[in-house]
């Protein structure tokens, strides 16, 4: 069903009158290969604006992005049907750093646009990242009104046939036929202008936040098949 978290759009208004069923998939963008006949889905924080736009970089006209539900792509044309869907699946441990620093601890006008319109009680630009982890565990970071940064994957990527792997990006993309993508870190040229150090994501972890987002994201883990990329953190 569609995350009652998230504000209805006219389009969506429309799909509920015409009792179509929301899938939590349905806020992602795809990008449509004709040639490769098939359907890739953006998941936030998975290496997805690079990839898009290497995607329609490379195929121009033969790859077609849009930003509606599978099942109305699949009714505009039926043959898409048997085009396989293909989604980026990341490491719940790194992606939820990720999403805290890319979104949370920025340079507050990088992301301004997106804070004032996604406000979630308790939420807050420059709020530690274990404040951020102990939050994901309280209803108003559970995935029943979950943004799409930080809902659980395996929700996201429920209706994919295929999940490449985030950690093997090179090989991840070229099963898309794509040679290489500039990567763009936000947090690390943050990081550059600001002159802070930057740190590897598990850097970020102590014997707490990994507690919670262990529970957090525990259907993630045992779906996708990941695990804390380390030595867990102890007290």
């Amino acid at each position: 069903m569609r995350n009652p978290g998230i504000r209805l759009t006219v389009l969506d208004k429309l799909n509920v009158t015409a009792r179509i069923e929301g899938y939590p998939d349905d806020e992602l963008v795809k990008v449509v290969l004709l040639d490769r006949k098939m359907i890739w889905m953006w998941v936030p924080k998975v290496a997805g604006s690079s990839t898009s736009k290497a995607l329609l970089s490379t195929y121009g006209e033969r790859a077609i992005a849009c930003h509606i539900p599978l099942d109305l792509i699949w009714r505009l044309n039926p043959e898409y049907r048997s085009f396989e869907v293909v989604g980026f699946k990341r490491n719940p441990y790194t992606r939820t750093v990720s999403c805290w620093a890319s979104k949370l601890t920025t340079p507050q006008a990088i992301h301004a646009p997106y804070l004032r319109k996604v406000r979630y009680a308790g939420l807050r630009h420059g709020m530690p990242f274990g404040e951020f982890a102990a939050w994901l565990n309280t209803p108003a970071g559970s995935d029943e009104v979950a943004d799409q940064h930080w809902i659980s994957q395996h929700l996201l990527l429920q209706r994919a046939d295929r999940l490449l792997p985030y950690e093997e990006l090179s090989g991840s993309i070229a099963e898309l036929g794509l040679g290489r993508i500039p990567r763009n870190n936000v947090r690390a040229v943050a990081d550059a202008r600001l002159g802070v150090e930057h740190r590897p994501a598990i850097s970020h972890y102590d014997a707490q936040s990994y507690a919670d987002i262990t529970r957090r994201f525990a259907k993630d883990l045992e779906v996708l098949g990941y695990s804390y990329p380390g030595e867990p953190p102890t007290a």
